[in-house]
């Protein structure tokens, strides 16, 4: 009598454990679909491809299958990046030549804080007073004194 009870809860145990593992294996290829391009032509990720796609339904099955043979994430998306090449990847990997897609945007910021500044400073007005400026000017010092003259200096 106790046999059949333990086989029965031994039963049950495992099929608790299949079930509990399809929300899981959903999450995954939700959190997947949120990562890959549909390859239908439009510029949306699968997970967000509207329902006139015919494409987006079939990518997310395709990932569903992938996930229940127990691929993992780092799987699914290099099957995908060899199936469909990256641009199905809606984020580049950050290596090789793709580390430049990292970098250059932060460079190219810096660089035009670097040109603003300098180019800020340069025409911030100096010191009126200073006599080198005055003479650069090109004015005699003649004039010069009229017109310190008329300003009241």
């Amino acid at each position: 009598m106790r046999l059949p009870k333990a086989i029965f809860l031994g039963c049950l145990l495992l099929g608790s454990l299949t079930w509990a593992q399809v929300p899981v294996q959903k999450e995954m290829v939700d959190r997947i679909v949120d990562h890959l391009m549909c390859t239908c032509g439009c510029p949306h990720l699968i997970g967000q491809c509207g329902d006139e796609c015919g494409v987006a339904p079939q990518l997310i099955h395709e990932i569903s299958d992938l996930v229940s043979q127990g691929k993992t994430e780092e799987e699914v998306y290099s099957e995908f990046e060899a199936k469909y090449g990256l641009a199905v990847l809606a984020v580049p990997r950050a290596e090789g030549f793709n580390m430049l897609l990292w970098i250059l945007p932060f460079l190219g910021v810096l660089g035009g804080a670097v040109v603003v500044f300098v180019v800020f400073n340069r025409l911030k007005p100096s010191d009126p007073d200073h006599e080198d400026q005055r003479e650069s000017a090109g004015i005699d010092k003649e004039y010069r004194q009229l017109i310190d003259k008329e300003i009241g200096k």
